[in-house]
């Protein structure tokens, strides 16, 4: 039954005129600029939220801990699912191009968002086709410049990075008188962790949005422990390090919950590494 209706909606699509096609693929670029604006809205409230958090107290946020848990789990089904609306933007602008080939909108819609989720080469690509079909448009060439200062920038963060030794240090924990090798000397925590952090986090990162959703944050348990969280737990890391409402723990919190598990028990986190790959050099198995 499913493949009799797709091929009678790719028959139906075939039949229309040119001057048809071109009016669907303009409507689904319509259906896709307003899911764009959803996106925009959620982000300014997000920066929001997490300029609110930066500015409360440590005390008033521990006294909230538990409501704030509380509510969330209430709000879980009507939180924006980015991802999801992600997904759904990508589906639109690509059947806009497949329904007509000169969409011009649809190729710069989807270098948009190919570039919020930093697949440049695929933008690049969606460019060079979108200039081939009006090389005058303007929006074309602007949004070519916005992507290769992203690109610099990301090489320029990378160079930073590499730039460092590996056992100088980058992150003072408070206690001076910790010492795990190769981790952390003298209280301070090295760029070699900092690295393999890194590795890590993007290794689950399957989307490449720079957060561990919670899908992500559960494939990530299941690696190191052999097991889920349950929900409690999870939304326990989520509410007390670095994470953004909708898309989920971000590099800094995660590095602060390794940080903070190495203070605690620094067994536990080579532990953690050796599960995932590491021997006691840091260096990949």
């Amino acid at each position: 039954m499913t493949n009799n209706t797709t091929s009678n909606t790719t028959t139906t699509i075939n039949n229309l005129s040119e001057d048809d096609r071109e009016i669907l693929a303009i409507e689904l670029c319509e259906e896709a600029n307003k899911l764009i604006k959803k996106l925009k809205v959620q982000e300014d409230e997000n920066i929001l939220e997490e300029t609110t958090s930066s500015l409360s107290n440590t005390k008033l946020n521990s006294e909230n801990t538990d409501n704030d848990s509380k509510e969330a789990d209430d709000d879980e089904e009507e939180e924006f699912d980015e991802n999801k609306t992600i997904e759904q933007i990508t589906a639109l602008f690509t059947k806009a191009i497949e329904i007509d080939i000169t969409c011009l909108d649809a190729y710069l819609g989807l270098a948009y968002i190919k570039g919020i989720v930093k697949d440049y080469e695929t933008a690049q690509q969606l460019l060079i086709k979108a200039q081939a079909i009006d090389p005058e448009d303007e929006r074309v060439s602007l949004m070519k410049q916005t992507l290769e200062q992203d690109l610099l920038n990301d090489k320029q963060d990378k160079e930073d990075v590499d730039s460092m030794q590996d056992d100088e240090c980058v992150l003072d924990t408070g206690k001076s008188s910790l010492n795990v090798p190769l981790i952390v000397i003298n209280g301070k925590v090295t760029k070699k962790f900092i690295v393999i952090l890194r590795e890590i986090f993007d290794r689950f990162d399957l989307n490449k949005d720079n957060c561990l959703n919670k899908r992500e944050m559960q494939l990530y348990s299941k690696a190191v422990n052999g097991q889920e969280m349950d929900p409690h737990s999870l939304q326990s890391i989520l509410s007390h390090y670095d994470s953004n409402r909708t898309k989920g723990l971000t590099f800094t919190g995660f590095v602060e919950l390794y940080v903070n598990q190495t203070i605690e028990d620094p067994s536990e986190t080579i532990k953690d590494l050796n599960t995932l790959g590491y021997n006691k050099n840091l260096v990949k198995k």
